[in-house]
C-alpha cells in the first residue's frame, strides 16, 4: 500500500487527516512522523506537523502454517488455488464472475423442518463464536478467502430477497477487492437511493470482522447493482468542481457531512490538484471535508 502524507496543527490532527484519506481505523494503519509543529513568537505556527501513513501490511503465513490450516479445514487445494490467484491479482487488476441462484425465490411460512433448521442455525452460531475466538490468534486471513466469505454471505441474503445474483471481483492492488453484485430482481437489495445496498456493504464488513477477528486485513467492498461505483463517480466530479471553485475564488468551502468512505473519495479526487488542499473536521457522524486554497 502506498504512503500518503498529511499536515496539521498537531501530529494527532495530521494523523486524523491521513486516516480519512486511507479510509481505515487507526489500528489498521502505521505512521511515520516526518516533523513536529514548529512555532514562532506568541505561539504562531511557522511550520505544521507532517506525517505519512499507510494501511498496515498483512503478515503472510508460512507454508507450514498454511498447510496445517488448509488440512484442518479440508480446503487444501482450494486455498492453494486462491493463493495462486492472489499472486496473479497483485500483478494487475483482474475481474472474475460467479453466479448464485436463489433456491427458494418465493417466501413461504416456516414449516416444522424450518423450525428445526433454525434450532440448528442457533447451535451453529454458538459454535461460530468459538471459532471467532480462535481466529483472534490466527495469522492474517487472505483477502481472497474474505471475498469468498463475503460472496457466500450476500448469496444467502439474495435467497431471502428471492433474487438470482452474479458476482464480479475487481482487485485494486493487493489491499482491496471490490465485489459488484448484479442479477435479476435485485431492486429491493439496492433500496431507495442505494440505502439498502450501503447497509449490505456495512453488514458484510461486520460479518467479516466477526469471522476473522484480528486476522482480517485489507478491504472488501460489496456494490449491489453498481450503485456505489456510480455514487463514487458522481462524488468525484462534485469534489473536482468544488476544488475548482476554491481555486478561482480563493475562499474555503466546507462540504456536507459524509461517512469515511465518501470522505476518502473526496480526498483522493482533490489530492494533487493545483492550488488547494483538503482536511476533515468535526466528530462522527457529522465529520466533513474542508477545501482551502493553499497558503490559507
Amino acid at each position: 500500500m502506498e504512503w500518503v502524507e498529511s499536515i496539521g496543527d498537531s501530529v494527532e490532527f495530521a494523523k486524523e487527516q491521513a486516516l480519512d484519506r486511507l479510509g481505515v481505523a487507526e489500528d489498521d494503519a502505521e505512521f511515520e512522523v516526518l516533523n513536529d509543529v514548529k512555532t514562532g513568537m506568541f505561539g504562531r505556527i511557522k511550520e505544521p506537523a507532517r506525517v505519512r501513513a499507510r494501511v498496515r501490511p498483512r503478515t503472510p503465513r508460512s507454508k507450514e502454517e498454511s498447510g496445517r490450516r488448509d488440512r484442518g479445514n479440508g480446503r487444501g487445494r482450494q486455498s492453494k488455488h486462491n493463493r495462486n490467484r492472489s499472486h496473479r491479482n497483485n500483478q494487475e487488476p483482474k475481474r472474475s464472475q460467479r453466479t448464485h441462484t436463489a433456491s427458494n425465490p418465493t417466501p413461504s411460512a416456516p414449516s416444522e423442518s424450518d423450525q428445526q433448521s433454525g434450532q440448528k442455525a442457533k447451535t451453529s452460531r454458538t459454535q461460530n463464536k468459538k471459532v471467532d475466538n480462535v481466529n483472534e490468534n490466527q495469522e492474517m486471513m487472505p483477502l481472497v478467502d474474505q471475498a469468498d466469505l463475503a460472496e457466500g454471505f450476500v448469496g444467502g441474503l439474495a435467497e431471502r430477497f428471492g433474487a438470482t445474483v452474479q458476482f464480479e471481483r475487481e482487485h485494486i492492488g493487493s489491499e482491496e477487492i471490490r465485489i459488484t453484485v448484479s442479477g435479476d430482481q435485485i431492486g429491493r437489495m439496492v433500496g431507495h437511493r442505494g440505502a439498502t445496498a450501503s447497509a449490505i456493504d456495512d453488514l458484510v464488513r461486520t460479518f467479516l470482522q466477526r469471522r476473522a477477528g484480528s486476522a482480517r486485513n485489507g478491504r472488501i467492498r460489496v456494490d449491489i447493482g453498481g450503485v456505489i461505483a456510480k455514487r463514487n463517480a458522481s462524488l468525484h466530479r462534485f469534489a473536482r468542481e468544488q476544488a475548482k471553485a476554491v481555486q478561482e475564488s480563493g475562499v474555503s468551502r466546507s462540504l456536507e457531512p459524509m461517512n469515511a468512505n465518501d470522505r476518502k473519495v473526496v480526498h483522493d479526487a482533490i489530492d494533487g490538484a493545483e492550488g488547494v488542499r483538503t482536511f476533515s473536521e468535526g466528530e462522527e457522524p457529522r465529520r466533513y471535508v474542508v477545501i482551502i486554497p493553499i497558503g490559507s
